[in-house]
């Protein structure tokens, strides 16, 4: 009887993970898009204020390098961390995958034990 309910739940449960991938996914998705308009119409104020001031001035060249180097070491980070995480996943993975090949073996140990401890124990008379 247990066994058919786990089997249920788990089999329920492998039919859920694609469900919430694709919202993760999703919410993921739209994270990224507000934080974008947020910055892009943030970035328009600030560029429609300084027009109607009379303020367009052209940015120095020491500016310039300075915004194009803020891009890279950011860009560079989001690499990393983006090499951080799959790396981790990929560890945790691997040690499911260990687990899981391993289980049968636990499994025949434990099984043994279970055979021969009751012969270790005295008999009640």
């Amino acid at each position: 009887m247990w066994k058919g309910y786990t089997d249920s739940i788990y089999t329920y449960v492998e039919k859920t993970v694609p469900q919430y991938h694709q919202s993760i996914t999703n919410l993921f998705q739209e994270y990224i898009e507000t934080c974008k308009n947020i910055a892009c119409s943030s970035i328009d104020i600030q560029k429609g204020f300084a027009s109607k001031i009379g303020n367009n001035a052209r940015l120095s060249e020491a500016t310039i390098k300075i915004v194009n180097d803020i891009e890279r070491e950011l860009k560079s980070s989001i690499d990393v961390q983006n090499k951080i995480a799959i790396a981790s996943i990929n560890a945790t993975k691997e040690t499911l995958s260990t687990i899981n090949a391993n289980s049968n073996e636990f499994a025949s140990l434990n099984r043994h034990i279970v055979e021969v401890l009751p012969s270790m124990i005295p008999k009640r008379t």
